[in-house]
């Protein structure tokens, strides 16, 4: 797998859209236009993250493929949680905890990983392109509705499923250049 399509498809499934854009609870224009806005903010984080990894490397003094193996195993962990626990969203009622819970998500081990590895291995354009993409498909995943959460739940998995995968592909790969 090229170096460019795994950070892309380790960003865009370590920041699973089905767990922050599809809660519980409906959201007004209002609040969709404040998600964007801290999903674009976000993806800037990650970007400048990413984008640092080489100066992270030089201060922790390992390479770009010993910080990938580790990160393959940090997007594992963190994906493997979706497999067993879908529902991990605030409810409802809880709708005021909503943007730290996206904040928090977007800023966890599993996507600051993915950008660093991603930013070191692939280069900043491969990056730039992967953060986007996030950003897109955390929009499009903002204006959609779904009715029934057993769909939610089915796509959370999916993303789950799909994360523990690329993190065995990214730790082979990295193990091969160690």
């Amino acid at each position: 797998m090229s170096g460019s399509l795994a950070v892309i498809l380790s960003l865009v499934i370590t920041a699973n859209p089905a767990v922050i854009c599809w809660p519980n609870a409906s959201l007004s224009a209002r609040d969709k236009q404040v998600r964007f806005v801290i999903f674009a903010s976000l993806s800037c984080c990650l970007f400048a993250l990413g984008s640092l990894a080489g100066g992270i490397f030089d201060i922790l003094e390992i390479s770009s493929p010993t910080f990938r193996l580790g990160a393959a195993l940090v997007i594992g962990l963190s994906c493997g949680k979706w497999l067993v626990a879908p529902n991990l969203t605030p409810t409802q009622e809880d709708s005021d905890r909503q943007p730290l819970h996206t904040i928090l998500h977007m800023l966890s081990p599993g996507p600051v990983f993915a950008a660093i590895a991603g930013g070191g291995d692939a280069g900043i354009m491969p990056l730039l392109i992967a953060c986007t993409v996030v950003l897109v498909i955390l929009g499009v995943a903002i204006l959609t509705k779904v009715a029934n959460m057993n769909i939610r739940n089915a796509f959370v998995r999916f993303f789950g499923a799909s994360g523990v995968a690329m993190a065995v592909i990214i730790g082979l790969d990295a193990a091969r250049t160690v």
